[in-house]
């Protein structure tokens, strides 16, 4: 039998994907995509200042969405009414600032005060790996027994 580990699991899917459907493979991937979603925004939350933006605008926090594409995949990222997307981006892939001539600021922020943001997309991904692979095993368990039973 084929061991489900790590990263094996898109393996597994597509070994088996013969006889899953389309919406099958929604529910598969939302089992996980749940795990992620949640642990994405309690990590804003855990962030998440009480500051009031002009014009509407809503904290990267109250942003955070999902969408399902017509290849059974989802997407996880933020709207476009927060208008923060970028910050996101920004704090994701870190930045170098510089001042009007080019140069670094001389008091600019070594990383230390953002450093929990680095990489934050794809750390959650990491951390939580094991918890959405282990849901979308069960996920696809219960699709393939009610096929067997069915």
């Amino acid at each position: 039998m084929l061991e489900i580990t790590d990263n094996n699991f898109d393996k597994v899917l597509a070994d088996l994907s013969d006889g899953l459907t389309l919406e099958e493979h929604k529910r598969i991937n939302k089992a996980g995509d749940k795990i992620y979603e949640r642990a994405m925004q309690q990590f804003l939350d855990s962030h998440k200042s009480d500051r009031v933006y002009k014009k509407g605008t809503e904290h990267l926090a109250n942003t955070l969405t999902h969408e399902i594409k017509d290849d059974g995949s989802y997407e996880i990222g933020f709207s476009k009414k927060g208008k923060k997307a970028y910050v996101a981006r920004l704090l994701n892939d870190g930045w170098r600032p510089k001042n009007q001539h080019g140069g670094p600021y001389g008091t600019a922020p070594k990383g230390e005060k953002y450093a929990e943001w680095h990489d934050f997309i794809a750390r959650i991904g990491k951390d939580h790996d094991k918890e959405m692979g282990e849901a979308m095993a069960q996920k696809a368990k219960q699709i393939m027994d009610g096929k067997v039973r069915g």
